[in-house]
């Protein structure tokens, strides 16, 4: 029952956590050193380093995995600077036995990579967000995020932001060049060729429009009728006062 109630006491809980933290590790030294020796038992060792070379070259020359090697290796580092990260912050990240999350999944993404975590119980994903600010320069990236799931509050997602695909000056060669091409006499010297640049917007000057006839038709009844009212106004002021024994009547006539 030690290793379920604590299991940063247990021994055969501890050893399961150094495997499962190292797992990516291990599993490439396991690799090395069985593929080492089986080279060597049909190559001779210096045929098994030489293939060793070779394919570590073709690895780092063609573009995808190249690609892949690098992701993954951002994934591996992530899950390693992340716990040190929560470790030495000072703000409280951790359970009061001493438990970190639990990063269950790393994953590369097109701006980053995203490590999935489980946070144990007396953890929550609000103290994770205190140390946001801290997870970016720790994981040498430019911006950390943090995404919970409104079904399950425990699993939290930590979102590492290394680069923007939007963010390029370089202009965006036109795609609608090769499908010109395709079409035989529509295609124009030079047309579909250039690069696609952002718009320029020209303001353009804002005249007073003219009235035209029907406008002016109905604003002569208009005219008519303030004219009628000033009128009235007027005469309702011109009025002749009646006085009376040195009293004014004029209100009651």
């Amino acid at each position: 029952m030690e290793m379920w109630q604590a299991p940063k006491q247990s021994l055969p809980a501890q050893i399961v956590g150094i495997v499962m933290r190292w797992r990516v590790e291990l599993l490439l030294v396991a690799v090395l050193v069985i593929g080492m020796v089986w080279l060597s038992s049909r190559l001779g060792t210096w045929g098994a380093w030489f293939t060793l070379a070779g394919v570590v070259l073709l690895g780092a020359l063609v573009p995808w995995t190249r690609r892949f090697v690098v992701s993954r290796f951002w994934c591996v580092l992530d899950r390693h600077r992340i716990r040190t990260c929560l470790r030495n912050a000072k703000y409280r990240t951790m359970t009061l036995d001493g438990s970190y999350p639990f990063m269950v999944w790393a994953r590369p993404s097109r701006t980053g990579e995203r490590i999935w975590m489980w946070t144990r119980a007396g953890s929550s994903a609000e103290d994770l967000e205190n140390v946001l600010e801290k997870l970016a320069p720790a994981c040498f990236a430019r911006e950390a995020r943090l995404h919970t799931r409104r079904s399950l509050s425990t699993l939290v997602v930590v979102e590492i932001i290394r680069r923007d695909p939007l963010d390029k000056t370089a202009a965006v060669t036109s795609p609608l060049a090769k499908v010109t091409a395709l079409l035989p006499g529509t295609k124009q010297p030079g047309e579909g060729t250039e690069p696609i640049t952002g718009a320029t917007v020209t303001p353009l000057p804002v005249t007073d429009k003219p009235a035209t006839e029907g406008q002016a038709s109905a604003d002569k009844p208009a005219k008519a009728t303030s004219k009628a009212k000033t009128t009235s106004n007027a005469a309702a002021t011109t009025t002749p006062t009646a006085v009376v024994g040195g009293e004014d009547l004029s209100d009651y006539i």
